[in-house]
């Protein structure tokens, strides 16, 4: 069986959050490493076992010769279509982390460029694959609330986690945060939106550039309606997994504080290793999605 080798972009920060998936994945294994921060490459590079001559400046075009399956770009998304260019271009199949990248123009490029070299393209949505998210799918699409007609989304966010200081971004709300909460909506629902309207400001007493509040309408293509709240908030912070409420025609699924409610009964969710249901485990989720896109390639 043939090893799968994978070319790390981006080390640090989130690049951290691969290292579980790559060295508990079967026959797969980093063959280079690339990054700005000379610092944070030499500790990967240790971590791996990866000789000097496997490292990499980002700017280094060397990088985009070494012979790989994959590469897992982990860098801030404004850098994804620069770099998506490259891997595309050195037919390499690519994991980008969320967003996509910083301008739907540069998204959509990115798209039609992985189909030009027969590239393979996934985000890595990873939250969608939480067991609490997975369980609401589970219910809604295995018809246990009939056909859901109406849904809403609560979203609060710390308002620390918005203010960014090394790069601005006009859409931090949505476009770094919410994103997760639109992918749990078609993933949990089976359904796609084919209709939106939104509003989308910032309160008087936000100064800081970028919009961080909004309220959207989605119509989705059976027709089931989806509201969804979002705001950055000073007070508390909702869980990344939401407040939910899902109506369907045979009952309700609520879910409040990381705990579901079915007709309001509590089912329960777990994590398999028993850790706190409110544990993101990114680390886990990295692994599944890197597992998925093995099995797609």
């Amino acid at each position: 069986k043939m090893s799968i080798k994978i070319i790390q972009l981006g080390v640090g920060g989130f690049g951290h959050a691969w290292r579980h998936g790559i060295t508990t994945t079967p026959d797969v294994k980093v063959v280079a490493l690339v990054d700005v921060n000379p610092v944070a490459i030499e500790e990967v590079a240790k971590f791996y076992n990866l000789p000097s001559d496997r490292c990499f400046a980002v700017d280094d075009p060397k990088w985009e010769k070494v012979e790989a399956d994959i590469v897992i770009d982990a860098t801030p998304h404004l850098f994804h279509y620069e770099n998506a260019m490259r891997i595309f271009g050195s037919r390499k199949n690519y994991i980008v982390v969320k967003p996509m990248s910083d301008a739907w123009d540069k998204g959509l490029a990115m798209v039609e460029e992985a189909e030009r070299g027969g590239c393979k393209m996934a985000v890595a949505q990873q939250l969608r694959f939480h067991p609490l998210i997975m369980k609401v799918r589970d219910i809604i699409t295995g018809g246990v609330l009939g056909e859901p007609g109406y849904v809403h989304l609560d979203a609060f966010f710390g308002y620390p986690g918005l203010n960014r200081q090394t790069w601005t971004q006009p859409y931090p709300l949505l476009a770094e945060c919410s994103i997760h909460h639109l992918d749990y909506l078609r993933w949990a629902l089976g359904q796609d939106a084919i209709a939106v309207s939104a509003e989308h400001w910032n309160p008087s007493w936000v100064k800081e550039y970028g919009l961080r509040y909004a309220f959207c309408l989605f119509e989705m293509d059976k027709g089931c309606r989806v509201s969804y709240r979002a705001i950055a908030t000073k007070g508390d912070t909702i869980s990344w997994l939401c407040h939910w409420r899902v109506e369907g025609d045979k009952g309700i699924l609520k879910v409040e504080k990381d705990r579901l409610y079915l007709n309001n009964e509590e089912v329960k969710v777990a994590w398999e290793d028993g850790r706190n249901i409110s544990d993101l485990n990114l680390s886990g989720l990295n692994k599944i999605v890197l597992n998925q896109f093995i099995d797609y390639i």
